[in-house]
């Protein structure tokens, strides 16, 4: 990835997260200033071996780094340059563990600093150390032991729970440490010089600054107190705005006045007065810079949400055309769907019957062997239930009765379709379970072609009165009821096991048994869709097939159009609705004369 370190990604571990892809800024800050504090170490070991303290020391009136300083310095830089470059879990250890060690020895000297016991690690490096003052040299001092606590504790943090604020608090604890100490060797008054107690080195102080930098970038920007400072938001340009320019003028401010007094005879007013003057100048600029900075930032921001306002607004104002125009165009739609849908609702109805056979076909109005009556509901527009009676001869009449699946246009097709194929296969097929073999191999064959599935339950009745039968095939539809009225009893007209055939539409090889049943004058048949029983009172009670049977003989007593219009204002009543929730189809058949 551009911008960031390739030797840094993901990996989950017994030891945390591996460190995450740090910007190459910030890598390069943390790589260099390790890299410092391992170099300065190692000259600090090479100046104690060689006889040279004024290496460890910079200049001979400050006290050099002790050798197990620089040891312990060399740890913790390598350990950090091990966690940079990292890429196996057992590097990773390495870098623990030492930075464990650090801290253990750093516990040790606080110990012998606090008990005087001595655990003579430090005796092994220099055994006769000479004295600066009143404090041996090569040995630590205590401050530079909790400074190497801090250190330790810093990166065993980073290391086993990156991105916690814990690690960024303990580093930056360490390096304010040694920005104190190297602020007394810049105003010329070392920290703890002249005491009993052994001070912090220059160069350790340096050290500790460089690893403490190293460590606070290798946290990244996302780490505490860089997640300060970093970022577009107002809160960070103004700390990095004021912060260090506020630091920088307090810090060369005593500097200045410091050297000024030692090395010049001057008013310590009058530089007082300067020095105020001199930072408040330059407090001015950099708050004239912020402030433009803000302010443009501000205005931009103004100026960007006026324009977004304004493109909103207009927006708004399209919108409403649309919507108008959108609803217009809706609303036409739906008028010109809703002619159509009449359009299809009166040809479907158009293609019931009109009127019904006469049986014989010369007998005169009132003296037809048979009586047809026939009832019809659709819920919608247009509806999936259709009817038809045929004459089959001058005294026989075929009555067809279908429910398609489902309701609305696509049922309403197949219905038309049905029709067709009846008409198509009446003449072919004179027996009652042909017939519908015929039709479902064909409505089988029509929808394959169009790539759709559908169903439909249907019922075929060929009445021969001049025979005194009835011959007829189920396809899944709802038993009829057969009214006997001299007896009263009304009975299902089932197939002979007790359930109907398959349905159309489904299995190309279904066969339809054919039924017989003998008829005589004064029997009514009623042929209906499920829409009829189906149904639910506000309970969640079915009305059943059964109750409508039983419905039926209570009324047994009453005429044939009596008897179907008190039956439907029964089912009515038992739902407690005006209307059907499902399409209805009713037909009703009067045997006058048969025989």
């Amino acid at each position: 990835m551009a911008g960031t370190d390739a030797s840094s990604s993901s990996d989950e571990s017994g030891l945390g997260t591996r460190v995450p892809a740090l910007p190459r800024l910030y890598f390069r800050i943390a790589f260099a200033g390790a890299l410092f504090t391992v170099t300065l170490s190692f000259l600090t070991l090479a100046a104690w071996m060689g006889g040279w303290p004024l290496l460890a020391s910079v200049r001979a009136r400050y006290i050099p780094m002790a050798p197990s300083t620089a040891l312990c310095f060399a740890l913790l830089g390598g350990s950090l340059m091990v966690r940079l470059f990292a890429s196996r879990q057992g590097l990773r250890v390495v870098s623990v563990v030492a930075a464990a060690l650090v801290s253990c020895i750093a516990v040790m000297k606080v110990i012998e600093f606090s008990t005087g016991w001595r655990f003579g690690l430090e005796e092994l490096l220099v055994r006769s150390p000479e004295m600066f003052g009143s404090v041996p040299t090569g040995r630590m001092s205590p401050v530079t032991a909790g400074n190497f606590l801090l250190g330790g504790v810093a990166l065993l943090l980073a290391t086993l729970r990156p991105g916690t604020w814990a690690a960024g608090i303990t580093a930056f604890g360490m390096t304010l440490v040694s920005l104190v100490v190297l602020l007394g060797y810049w105003y010329g008054t070392p920290l703890l010089y002249g005491g009993t107690i052994i001070p912090v080195a220059l160069t350790t102080a340096t050290a500790f600054l460089c690893f403490g930098i190293a460590l606070l970038a290798s946290l990244g920007p996302e780490g505490w107190p860089l997640n300060q400072l970093v970022g577009s938001s107002t809160r960070a340009l103004l700390l990095r705005s004021f912060l260090p320019m506020t630091v920088a003028a307090v810090l060369i401010d005593g500097a200045v006045r410091n050297w000024v007094l030692t090395n010049y005879h001057v008013n310590p007013v009058l530089l007082s007065a300067l020095a105020a003057l001199s930072v408040a100048v330059l407090l001015g600029y950099v708050i004239a810079r912020v402030a433009a900075l803000v302010g443009g930032r501000l205005d931009r921001a103004e100026v960007e949400r006026n324009q977004a306002q304004e493109e909103l607004c207009a927006l708004n104002e399209q919108l409403e055309v649309r919507v108008i125009k959108r609803t217009q165009e809706l609303r036409e739609k739906n008028e010109q769907m809703e002619q159509e849908l009449n359009m299809a609702r009166e040809l479907q109805l158009a293609m019931l019957p009109q009127k019904f056979p006469r049986v014989p076909p010369d007998c005169a109005k009132g003296e037809s062997a048979l009586k047809f009556f026939s009832f019809y509901f659709p819920t919608g527009g247009v509806s999936g239930d259709y009817f038809d009676v045929m004459p089959i001869s001058d005294n026989a009449v075929g009555i067809f009765i279908c429910d398609v699946m489902g309701h609305g246009v696509r049922a309403a097709l197949v219905t038309a379709m049905m029709r067709a194929l009846v008409g198509e296969e009446i003449s072919r097929a004179r027996d009652p379970g042909d017939l519908l073999a015929r039709i479902n191999r064909a409505m089988i064959g029509s929808l394959k072609q169009t790539g759709s599935t559908m169903f439909a339950t249907a019922f075929y009745l060929v009445a021969d009165v001049e025979r005194g039968e009835v011959l007829y095939a189920n396809a899944g539809h709802p038993q009829p009821l057969r009214l006997n009225r001299r007896t009263r009893r009304v009975h299902s007209m089932g197939n002979g096991n007790g359930h109907a055939g398959r349905a159309l539409g489904l299995f190309e090889d279904a066969t339809y048994e054919t039924r017989r049943e003998d008829i005589s004058a004064g029997d009514f048949f009623m042929l209906f869709t499920d829409g009829l029983f189906e149904v639910e009172n506000p309970s969640g009670d079915l009305f059943s097939h059964e109750r409508l049977a039983e419905v039926v003989e209570h009324r047994s007593h009453e005429s044939p159009h009596d008897l179907l219009h008190r039956v439907l204002g029964d089912v009515r009543d038992f739902s407690q609705h005006a209307e059907f929730d499902d399409d209805v189809c009713l037909i009703g058949m009067e045997v006058r004369r048969a025989g």
